[in-house]
């Protein structure tokens, strides 16, 4: 399955040895320094359940430069997906410190495309800091929907702005309110928060922490690799 797409090529290829794939980037020096420091947990984590991994630190390189670095994700996902059956990306201010837990038990059969939705007061907001596709047509069309949703282009929240208008929130004054089911909504489910569970609110027994917002503190992030280590030796 390879569908004319409107994403721009990516400029390498690789060769799989697994059906599923975990991934990152990271541009600029925060979002470099915090990936040194997560790309161990997610080698080993891909290793641990017999995934590919791939972690592109690109201080001088840009999948596509016209826009912010944040849509690089749909542009890596998009083009995984054709060599994989299941692609996992996670964000490079995303640290794994639970790796015994294999996502993919996680995952619905029925449904091509899981993140999770951060609860806040009395509204949720999808996430895509931690984001698994499957390779199905409706993966397909939900992401050149978001890349061709050029509204959000330049949104606070980028790429997650347009998935969420598309899935039916509303993300134009942050409100995330649920307006109800869209084209995209039924090919989306929502993991529980131990998968992207936020630094500030933690959810119990956490297998991924997600250091959100721009407040970004390395040392705590070393910390929980410290953790990270307490499971695997």
């Amino acid at each position: 399955m390879n569908p004319a797409t409107d994403i721009p090529p990516l400029p390498f290829t690789w060769q799989p040895h697994n059906k599923m794939l975990i991934c990152s980037l990271a541009t600029g020096g925060q979002h470099l320094a915090m990936m040194q420091i997560m790309a161990p947990t997610v080698v080993y984590y891909a290793m641990k359940h017999r995934m590919d991994s791939l972690l592109l630190p690109m201080p001088n390189m840009r999948l596509d430069a016209s826009r912010p670095p944040a849509w690089d994700k749909v542009i890596l996902i998009r083009h995984a997906l054709t060599l994989y059956e299941t692609v996992m990306w996670i964000d490079a201010d995303a640290i794994i410190c639970d790796p015994s837990r294999d996502i993919r038990d996680a995952l619905d059969p029925g449904c091509p495309v899981h993140l999770v939705a951060h609860r806040h007061r009395h509204k949720s907001v999808p996430n895509t800091g931690v984001w698994v596709c499957r390779r199905d047509e409706r993966s397909f069309a939900l992401l050149e929907d978001i890349w061709n949703h050029r509204e959000f282009v330049h949104h606070r929240w980028w790429e997650q702005a347009a998935l969420m208008d598309l899935i039916g929130y509303e993300p134009r004054d942050l409100s995330s309110t649920y307006r109800g089911e869209s084209r995209h909504s039924g090919a989306v489910r929502f993991l529980g928060e131990e998968w992207n569970s936020r630094r500030v609110r933690p959810a119990d027994h956490p297998v991924i922490i997600h250091f959100l917002g721009k407040n970004k503190k390395l040392q705590e992030m070393q910390r929980r690799y410290t953790e990270f280590l307490t499971h695997v030796f």
